[in-house]
């Protein structure tokens, strides 16, 4: 289940951030983030075939697959009690995701070039990366529509203290709340409270997974500028260069890519039949680089709470899964108490 999850995760977005594979490791310190290890550049003038998302591999292309069907799913029925196990009834559960060909399309296009850190990538892709999404169902479903309320409500830049209202806490726990009332979550809080990982009662549940995703913490000099959710979810820049870090998720990506403040400027590796879901690709956002970054695409907002908050909770950072429609890795990393990162990588 933990390659599955992984690999999900690689499919959509994120690069070149905190975030990397075992060997290129964070390193805490007075409330910091750190790579003890930089990315190199390849060797023999060929491009990378491993340019680093928060470390991840460079898979090569493949076909287009045929949409994926729909899946019902008894919530009785009993399943393997591993991680692998446990992450593939969540996708099995996810009754809100929407489906390629159906909710959504997607052009890949070119393949990026590597890219050194600073500098203007190629653009390999003409057009944007989602042809059209079925934006009615975004709006329609209520997991859907309480996380999009959550998308402006920080600062992008790491080193900028995050101010939060009284209006965007109370949006935090309507997100919460919605996400808690889909089969997933609760699914997720009956493996994890009968592990003794979380309290078995839906109110302490709930206080834990605020603590992990929305608590703000330090990644720079001791201001409090940085959460679990608005990382992976909502992306981040640090740095003299403004290097992209975080940024897995899709319907953010698709938000900015219409807006106008993402460019999609190639696939780097999809890794698997079924990319339509998962993906590794480069993009630009707000004139900033992200060499490479992978995320789910389709999946809800419950879906990737779950299976990121399971991981956090039971994996070993970099878990293999064995989904329905993909073998992924599924890398999550720890600020103390609280979720660094989590993103997916296709196997």
């Amino acid at each position: 289940m933990a390659n599955v999850v992984a690999a999900l995760c690689q499919l959509c977005f994120g690069a070149n951030e905190e975030e990397q594979l075992p060997g290129n490791k964070y390193v805490v310190e007075e409330n910091t983030i750190q790579r003890d290890q930089t990315e190199e550049r390849p060797r023999g003038g060929r491009e990378s075939q491993h340019q680093g998302q928060e470390g991840e591999g460079d898979p090569t292309p493949i076909e287009d697959p045929d949409p994926i069907q729909d899946v019902v799913v008894d919530p009785a029925v009993s399943y393997d009690d591993s991680l692998s196990g446990i992450c593939t009834r969540l996708w099995e559960l996810d009754t809100n995701r929407l489906q390629p060909g159906r909710d959504y399309e997607i052009d890949t296009q070119g393949r990026a070039r590597y890219v050194e850190k600073g500098e203007t990538p190629r653009d390999m892709a003409r057009d944007p990366l989602f042809s059209w999404v079925d934006e009615d169902k975004l709006n329609s479903v209520p997991t859907f529509k309480a996380f999009i309320s959550l998308l402006d409500n920080y600062s992008e830049k790491v080193g900028t203290s995050e101010e939060v209202t009284a209006e965007e806490e109370e949006e935090n726990w309507t997100f919460l709340n919605a996400c808690l009332e889909t089969d997933v979550l609760q699914e997720a809080h009956k493996y994890l409270a009968g592990k003794d990982l979380v309290p078995e009662d839906e109110e302490g549940f709930k206080q834990r997974l605020y603590d992990l995703w929305f608590k703000l913490y330090s990644r720079t000099r001791g201001r409090m500028d940085s959460s679990g959710f608005e990382h992976v979810f909502v992306g981040e820049t640090r740095g003299r260069n403004k290097e992209v870090t975080g940024l897995h998720n899709w319907v953010q990506f698709y938000l900015q890519e219409k807006k106008g403040s993402i460019d999609y400027t190639g696939f780097k590796s999809r890794g698997t039949d079924n990319y339509d879901q998962l993906i590794t690709i480069q993009f630009t956002w707000n004139g900033n680089v992200k060499p490479v970054g992978s995320s789910f695409i389709g999946t809800s907002p419950e879906f990737e709470l779950a299976l990121y908050t399971v991981c956090f909770l039971v994996g070993d950072g970099r878990d293999t899964l064995n989904l329905p429609d993909y073998d992924v890795d599924v890398v999550t990393h720890r600020f103390g108490r609280y979720i660094g990162t989590s993103y997916p990588m296709a196997k």
